[in-house]
């Protein structure tokens, strides 16, 4: 009974998996050649998703009512002149250009600064962490260690702790993105480095290179294209994250939006969202660019 189950089971699984193909037929139709082949999985991956979003309704409390037809006014509201606010159009593209944007390009100059000091700090530890440049897991494992549990604090709770130490502006929004970044170069280089091909690596170490000078030689001409790949793609997303900053004062165009909404001023927050959505477009279409071309 039980192996005719299992059999059962395994010929059901096997058909949602597989499909039989007919190859040729005889004059009469009838297939003479038959070839089994994979079924594709976008239907099954589709309904599993759609199975998790539902439970997702079971398992998180919904409100008892969703006001969707709030949805409508809000977006109207953002784009177009309030009385409370910005009166006029005039005053909606003055406050566009002459106070969102600047505040926008002081963002980007903060998450830029921020970025880059977090990729030089991530550098020698993950060089470090490689098990391929240092071999002793006495070293390369605590360092793995330390850097990983920064990484698992979020970026909200780091620009808390910035501003605790270095006081509410773009100091601690710096701060807190440079930790941030530290965290994603250090994870995405040091396992890229643990896959490059050591041969060169090694064959510098038995001419009497140092480690140092065998990685300069030997490794970096590999790890170049995806480094400064990495680097893009981190820079793009801490201009994203660069808006959460300012609701904790942390600086950047965020402090901005936080007040706007705060004062339910939506025609500001509009103003605020309209060159941040152009800045994040470009940011990523460059991005991609740049990293296709150094790949």
């Amino acid at each position: 009974m039980t192996n005719t189950a299992n059999g059962k089971s395994s010929q059901f699984w096997h058909k949602v998996f597989y499909r039989t193909v007919v190859v040729s037929v005889d004059d009469k139709n009838n297939p003479t050649k038959t070839i089994e082949k994979k079924r594709s999985k976008a239907l099954l991956w589709f309904l599993l998703v759609a199975g998790i979003f539902g439970l997702s309704f079971v398992f998180i409390n919904q409100p008892a009512t969703i006001r969707m037809d709030q949805i409508q006014a809000i977006f109207g509201q953002m784009f177009t002149p309030s009385i409370w606010s910005l009166k006029t159009y005039d005053q909606y593209w003055a406050y566009l250009f002459s106070t969102a944007i600047p505040a926008i390009w002081d963002t980007i100059k903060m998450v830029l600064i921020g970025t880059t000091l977090g990729t030089i700090l991530a550098f020698p530890l993950m060089l470090v962490a490689s098990r391929n440049v240092v071999v002793s897991a006495y070293i390369y494992q605590p360092v793995r260690f330390i850097v990983d549990f920064i990484r698992t604090i979020p970026t909200y709770v780091l620009a808390i702790l910035c501003t605790v130490f270095f006081g509410l502006g773009e100091t601690a929004g710096t701060w807190a993105i440079a930790i941030f970044t530290l965290g994603i170069m250090f994870k995405l280089m040091y396992e890229y480095i643990d896959t490059c091909d050591m041969n060169p690596f090694e064959a510098s170490i038995s001419t009497g290179a140092t480690r140092l000078k065998a990685f300069s030689v030997a490794l970096y001409p590999q790890v170049k294209p995806m480094f400064f790949s990495n680097f893009l793609y981190t820079f793009e997303i801490n201009i994203r994250a660069s808006v959460i900053l300012g609701f904790v004062g942390a600086g950047g165009i965020g402090q901005m939006l936080n007040n706007a909404m705060n004062a339910q001023q939506y025609d500001k927050v509009g103003a605020i969202l309209i060159p941040l959505f152009v800045v994040v477009v470009c940011l990523q279409l460059l991005s991609s660019y740049l990293r296709k071309k150094s790949l």
